[in-house]
């Protein structure tokens, strides 16, 4: 039976509202094609995940590679052919990762497609919607409230516009916009609609470098990256000359070039960790394609790290806690009928073109009666909270929060709307104005109607942030909506800590944002930069993600650690974003953060175990260019560790489940195990020097439980690395005890071993027991070392931003 493939509803949006200018007719199809063939094109938005030929290129032609292959030759050059089988395992290594870094990248493109933003344009003389690459030079555009600028232009028509430049001067505030001014891609509507013609295309204006500078800008701060880097760069410094001392060392010692060489490569290939770099790209990005599989894109593949580190999620009520579909249920009047309620509310909401989900349950719930002549429009925008229209016989009008119309609310209108604010529903005033209205109102309104709407819980809403509280995230509301309705809509969810609340509107500047966020979990009435502000606070001590979808969530979504947008969102939230849930589900959420977790604990599993070789094959490489002792390992012996210790469990280790919430920084954690490991094989081949010395052993005795030795270190290595144990990864280290086992067995010849059943028994049984001890001894003061230095660390940070008390 063949499963079912989950598909995404891609809805086509009808325009036939949109009033369009009868001058205006745009771009003729014959243009189009005119200037698309001369390259007048927008550019495409430069795609942050790696192209196939990049993917290969990165996994073949890399430094270390080119090392294992300069060491591969000089082994042949030697006359030692069976030697260069490393080599033969780097080239499978790399063969994998390729083929799972291009499924993943695969399946991610597949997706993506969903998550494109979208222009809307006017050609020939019908509005359509279209890709943003496929807009041409002298293209109409239509613009409302929500809309990312695609590209730089001219306003030409349009009723209210007023556009937030923030992403490109850094300055919050609304610029109002009228004919023949200019708008610049990466700009964001705030308010009203409009069109306007396109005068710039791809590399002439600024949406390429925006859109990739907000993304690039928060991942480049990758700790794991940072850490690899760092490695990389002191391993690069360090190889050559430690190489070159070993070799002379060795040279003098055995006068032999052949042992020379061997020892020296066996010492690089083991302090080479390829396959850490090459298992990092592959867990990155087959965690975004199983993201992208459960309707999640990620835009910039080291967003996933970052996503694993989350302890703060910080959400707007409509469209997270609750589905986004509002509903009227009814209107308290005052001083007027239900008739020219009715009329009133059919026409403001014919000439208000908003889009929001408001505006919305209102058009349906009050169709249009009488179409009246229009003086003024005010459209809605976040900061203001109101909309209205002024009409050239009927008046003034205007809709929107209480608080905000009003300067001062009567004690009766709120006793009033009181048990709908604590029933947790939305309320709103339609108010008459005495004078043509403008973006303020000068003077008290008058009354006319409460009107109450409801807002619905999501059904898996209790479940998703139950998850979250168990998972030690902490959840904060911030909304723009009135505090009391939201903080009752968030108890209802199961939100701990909804009760505490605050009114952003109330408090008065400068206000002490650390203090505030760490103390209260509710915020309404907030505004776009106070959103921005909070989010500020809140990273000082946390890893914090902000979800949104509408424009006034752009700032602080480029302000998070991570912002993740709804896909039915503004065009603006989606750019902003690092993650868009493509169903625009919050649940997403729970594999969002659990893909996340899954990769980096993973990583740090693997890392750990690659680093034990590197740091020991250091050690002992340094050790050996100071003593007359030829070095104990070949290259061809080292292969049964490798593969069968690190390589092959790593690939297994790398893409297991696992959901643990990530504690300390990737670099304490992964030298908890790495070091005692390292320093226990150091430990072990030391004594087998010294009983060589004491016991006059030949050098294949010692080379082999040197060997054997060191691979039942990395044995236990693995072992410690795997928890928590379940049966697979029980039933792994078996089979690769057993085959590790075999290689002393069955292909002692190949791989040059000696006999361990002879007098080498003597010294293997207590130096395995004893290296047991050793490195659980290690490990243990590694944890206090580590404990030790995360707590000195916090103290020290405790001092330099102690919180103060007053807000």
């Amino acid at each position: 039976m063949k499963k079912k493939k989950e598909t995404i509803q891609v809805v086509e949006e009808n325009f036939d509202d949109v009033l369009i200018p009868e001058e205006l007719k745009g771009l003729s199809t014959a243009a189009v094609q005119q200037k698309t063939a001369e390259g007048q094109v927008n550019q495409s938005e430069e795609n942050l995940l790696k192209s196939d030929k990049e993917i290969i290129k990165e996994n073949t032609i890399n430094i270390f590679n080119l090392l294992n292959l300069v060491l591969a030759i000089l082994v042949l050059l030697v006359g030692s052919p069976k030697n260069t089988l490393f080599f033969g395992v780097v080239i499978i290594n790399t063969l994998i990762g390729i083929i799972q870094e291009l499924r993943a990248k695969h399946t991610i493109d597949k997706l993506s497609v969903l998550a494109k933003t979208k222009a809307i344009v006017l050609r020939n003389g019908q509005l359509q919607q279209i890709d943003q690459e496929e807009i041409v030079l002298s293209d109409i555009l239509y613009l409302r409230n929500g809309d990312q600028v695609p590209v730089d232009g001219k306003l030409i028509s349009g009723a209210g516009i007023e556009v937030d430049e923030s992403l490109l001067t850094g300055e919050s505030d609304r610029v109002q916009k009228k004919e023949q001014d200019e708008l610049y891609s990466g700009s964001f509507v705030t308010a009203g609609e409009g069109f306007y013609q396109g005068t710039a295309v791809g590399k002439d204006n600024f949406a390429e470098q925006l859109t990739s500078e907000a993304k690039t800008k928060k991942t480049g701060n990758s700790e794991l990256t940072k850490v690899l880097d760092r490695m990389i760069a002191v391993l690069t410094i360090i190889i050559i000359p430690v190489g070159l001392g070993l070799f002379y060392s060795q040279y003098q010692t055995s006068s032999s070039i052949k042992q020379a060489v061997l020892g020296t490569v066996a010492a690089l290939v083991s302090m080479i960790p390829e396959g850490l770099m090459l298992l990092t790209s592959v867990a990155f990005a087959v965690g975004a394609a199983n993201l992208a599989r459960k309707k999640v894109l990620v835009q910039a593949l080291p967003s996933i790290e970052t996503l694993a580190r989350v302890d703060v999620i910080c959400l707007d009520k409509t469209g997270t806690i609750t589905d986004g579909t509002l509903k009227f249920e009814e209107a308290l009047l005052e001083n007027i009928s239900d008739l020219r309620l009715k009329t009133i509310m059919g026409a403001l909401m014919h000439q208000l073109k908003d889009q929001n989900a408001t505006a919305k349950a209102l058009r349906t719930a009050f169709p249009l009666i009488e179409d009246w002549s229009v003086e003024t429009v005010v459209p809605f925008s976040s900061a203001r909270k109101w909309s209205g229209v002024s009409f050239k016989e009927e008046g003034n009008f205007a809709v929107g929060a209480p608080e905000f119309i009003f300067h001062e609310q009567s004690t009766e209108l709120e006793a009033k709307i009181k048990p709908y604010l604590e029933a947790g529903q939305r309320v709103l005033v339609l108010v008459e104005y005495p004078e043509v209205l403008a973006e303020e109102m000068a003077v008290e309104p008058k009354l006319l109607a409460i009107l109450i709407i409801s807002d619905n819980l999501r059904e898996n809403a209790r479940a998703t942030f139950g998850y979250f509280a168990k998972q030690d995230v902490q959840l904060k509301v911030i909304s723009g909506d009135h505090p009391l309705t939201v903080s009752k809509i968030a108890q209802k969810a199961g939100i701990k800590d909804a009760e505490i609340f605050v009114d952003m509107s109330s408090l008065k500047e400068p206000i002490d944002y650390p203090y505030l966020v760490e103390h209260t979990t509710v915020f309404g009435r907030v505004t776009p930069k106070q959103k921005q502000l909070l989010i500020q606070a809140l990273k000082q001590k946390h890893t914090v993600c902000m979800t949104g979808d509408g424009v006034n969530d752009v700032l602080a979504l480029r302000e998070a650690d991570i912002g993740v947008a709804m896909a039915n969102g503004s065009s603006a939230a989606r750019a902003a974003s690092d993650v868009i849930l493509l169903d625009s589900d919050f649940a997403r959420m729970q594999n969002v953060l659990n893909e996340g977790r899954r990769v980096i604990n993973n990583i740090e599993r693997v890392a750990s175990m690659y680093l034990v070789k590197t740091i020991y094959s250091l050690i002992l490489a340094v050790i050996f260019m100071f003593i007359t002792n030829p070095y104990p390992f070949e290259p061809v012996q080292l292969t049964p560790i490798n593969a069968l210790t690190v390589g092959i469990p790593s690939f297994f280790l790398a893409l297991k489940p696992s959901y643990e919430r990530i504690k300390g920084d990737f670099l304490n954690n992964i030298l908890r195990v790495s070091l005692p490991g390292a320093l226990t094989v150091v430990g072990a081949v030391m004594i087998i020097q010294l009983a060589d010395v004491l016991f006059d052993l030949d050098f294949i005795a010692s080379s082999t439980m040197s060997v054997f030795l060191t691979g039942c270190v990395g044995l236990l290595v693995l072992y410690k690395v795997s928890f928590p144990l379940d049966k697979k990864k029980f039933a792994l280290i078996a089979v690769l005890s057993t085959a590790y086992l075999s290689c002393y067995l069955f292909f002692r010849d190949f791989f040059d071993f000696d006999k361990l059943w002879n007098r080498n028994l003597f010294f293997v049984i207590p130096l395995t027991i004893g290296s047991y001890w050793l490195f659980k001894g290690l490990t243990i003061v590694m944890d206090k070392i580590v404990s030790w230095r995360i707590q000195w660390r916090q103290k020290r940070q405790a001092k330099k931003n102690p919180s103060s008390r007053v807000i």
